[in-house]
């Protein structure tokens, strides 16, 4: 039944798995260590996660708010692809498998002000 009224749905996804949960020292020897990076699991199950939503949710997803945190980048972006692949991808389990996107369909934008807080509630 059409009430009249607009609908907005969010979902809302944490990022994959990050390298320092799964190799302890990474941090010692790292640039940024505040800043891991996802294994490749990570973002295999990043890029799955967006498979099912494309395949599963019911309504299209039309924006993508990310933090700037490089796991963050990577899992929304493993998650675009599949969200955005053209033709079949059946058998792609990440975007390293050459999937073909239409970045039309998805506006991304890397939300500064989510790390802002989180380091605000840190420090206080």
């Amino acid at each position: 039944m059409d009430s009249g009224k607009n609908i907005q749905n969010v979902v809302v996804m944490r990022h994959g798995d990050r390298i320092d949960n799964f190799e302890p020292l990474w941090a010692e020897k790292a640039d940024r260590p505040w800043d891991p990076p996802l294994v490749l699991d990570g973002k295999i199950r990043a890029f799955c996660t967006g498979k099912k939503l494309n395949n599963n949710l019911g309504f299209p997803i039309h924006r993508v708010f990310v933090s700037p945190f490089l796991r963050c980048i990577q899992t929304a972006s493993e998650a675009i692809h599949a969200l955005c692949a053209v033709g079949d991808c059946a058998t792609c389990m990440s975007s390293a498998d050459g999937v073909s996107i239409d970045p039309s369909k998805i506006k991304v934008k890397c939300y500064f002000c989510s790390c802002v807080y989180i380091a605000y509630l840190l420090i206080h």
